[in-house]
Parts: C-alpha cells; sequence; structure tokens
C-alpha cells in the first residue's frame, strides 16, 4: 500500500514563503494499491494537482476509475472536486463516499453557476461517470481495500474517519476530530487500534485548544494521547494551520520527541510505503 500527500492544510490554502516545505494546498490524500481502484482521501485543493497527474495516465484517455472517500462538507474538503479535471473527461467513473446528510445535494450546491467556473459534471452527459454514496457507521470493500467508516464528533456536522486495510496493513485518517467526552477518545482508540500509519487532526496546539473548544477540532497533544492507547506504528500530524509557518511546524515536531510514537509532520508531496505481511 502506497499514500501519497498532495493536500495537508485545514481550512483555507494557504501559499505563501512560509508554507513552502510543508505545503499550502487544503487536506487530500491518495492510496494506491494493488487490485484496487485508485482510491482518494477527502476533496480539497490537493485534489486538483493529484488530478493533473492522474491525467498522465489511464484517466487522460477516459479510463480511470476514482473512488473518494469524504470525511464530511465543510468547505476544506470538497473545494478541490470542480477542479478535478478527471471528472470531465467522458470514460472515467469516480465514485463519491460521503456522510449521509443529503450528500449528492450539497456538492452539486458549489457546482452552481452562480460560484462556480467549470461545467458541472454531476450533470448527464458530461465528462465522467459519477455516483454519489451516503455512508455512515460501516465497512465495505473498493477492489482489495477494506473500509472502515466510523462517526466522529465534529462541531455538530456528520463527520467521518475511515480506516483503510490491505495485505495485513492499515491506515487510519481522522483530519477532523474533537474529544468533548472520553467515550469520544475511547471510540477513536478502538477504530484506529494498531494501525501502521494514524493521520490525526493537528490543527490546534495543546496552548490554543481552550479557546476553541467546541470548535470541531482538538489538540495535538489529544491526537499523542489516542497515538499512544492505541498503539500505532506512526503517527502523521495532519491538517495544520494555514497561519501555522513551517519553523512553528518544525518546532511542534521537536517538541514530540521522547513522547515513544514515531510522530510525522504531514508534508505535501510525501510518500508512506507499506509492505504487505
Amino acid at each position: 500500500m502506497k499514500v501519497k500527500l498532495w493536500g495537508t492544510r485545514a481550512m483555507v490554502p494557504a501559499p505563501h514563503p512560509d508554507t513552502q516545505d510543508y505545503g499550502g494546498n487544503t487536506v487530500c490524500l491518495e492510496i494506491a494499491e494493488e487490485g484496487a481502484p485508485t482510491l482518494i482521501l477527502d476533496a480539497g485543493m490537493g485534489l486538483h494537482w493529484l488530478g493533473n497527474n492522474l491525467l498522465k495516465g489511464a484517466y487522460g484517455r477516459g479510463q480511470g476509475d476514482a473512488h473518494i472517500l469524504l470525511t464530511h462538507v465543510h468547505w476544506d474538503h470538497i473545494q478541490g472536486l470542480p477542479f478535478f479535471t478527471p471528472m470531465l473527461i467522458p470514460g472515467n467513473r469516480a465514485c463519491i463516499y460521503g456522510p449521509a446528510a443529503e450528500l449528492a445535494s450539497r456538492l452539486l450546491a458549489q457546482m452552481h453557476e452562480s460560484f462556480c467556473p467549470v461545467p458541472n459534471f454531476f450533470a448527464e452527459g458530461i465528462g465522467a461517470d459519477i455516483d454519489v454514496v451516503e455512508v455512515g457507521d460501516c465497512t465495505f470493500d473498493i477492489g482489495s481495500l477494506h473500509i472502515t467508516a466510523t462517526r466522529l464528533n465534529h462541531c455538530g456536522v456528520t463527520g467521518l474517519g475511515y480506516r483503510v486495510e490491505a495485505g495485513g496493513r492499515s491506515i487510519a485518517y481522522l483530519p477532523d476530530v474533537e474529544y468533548l467526552e472520553e467515550a469520544h477518545r475511547e471510540q477513536v482508540a478502538a477504530m484506529v487500534l494498531g494501525v501502521d500509519l494514524l493521520f490525526h487532526d493537528a490543527m490546534l496546539t495543546a496552548e490554543e485548544y481552550p479557546s476553541h473548544r467546541g470548535s470541531g477540532h482538538c489538540s495535538i497533544d489529544d491526537g499523542i494521547d489516542v497515538a499512544g492507547r492505541a498503539g500505532v506504528g506512526r503517527l502523521v500530524l495532519f491538517g495544520h494551520h494555514p497561519d501555522r509557518s513551517d519553523t512553528e511546524i518544525d518546532q511542534i515536531l521537536a517538541a514530540c520527541s521522547g513522547n515513544g510514537l514515531q510522530v510525522d509532520a504531514a508534508r505535501e508531496g510525501s510518500e508512506y510505503t507499506l509492505q504487505e505481511d
């Protein structure tokens, strides 16, 4: 299983000289696994650049098959969809999964001509064949990939976290989560138990969190606590605050040393390869 990071920021894109090392695109991951179509986690602006890369292969010929797992429909998780060029090419196929809360109509809303300068590829006869699938707490398979979707606490909206497994390896993806109760923490620790890679909400430091309690985001220390409880192989701090500079992220990462965990800070363009057992 190979994982590539195409967007690592929360809230809004952050193109700036101070964000060049860790990247400025909003959240998007790509998972490649033998026997499975392209799997994409969230559709922030990183999705545009992923799409451009996919056009070099089957997607450029109208033979691509993409499956996109959305955690929720806050704008930083869907704003890349209109600019995912493979959607405009007939013959390609895309299946978009997300929380069961009028998902299709909410995705259509941002494609309205009042807001969006590109053709509405959700309309019949334009571009790729697109399916929209609403999911809740459930498991399902996409080719050789086994997916577990779990509802998470995120500021009152229906949000999901995902666990993806194949060949005895696993990742978990929780870019937006808050632990207002111990039950929230226990639920996530059970969901991510023993995963090789955990991509976890890292938008707020412990010092910043108290003034943002109830915003739907936890602290970086919370992520470290959950990763330790669950015995994960590696924690990747993900969804950086858009105002967080590369230097500040370096300092946060340095402060995480010595806790017994392997901790990385998500860096746009980085790749992880998990070998099968």
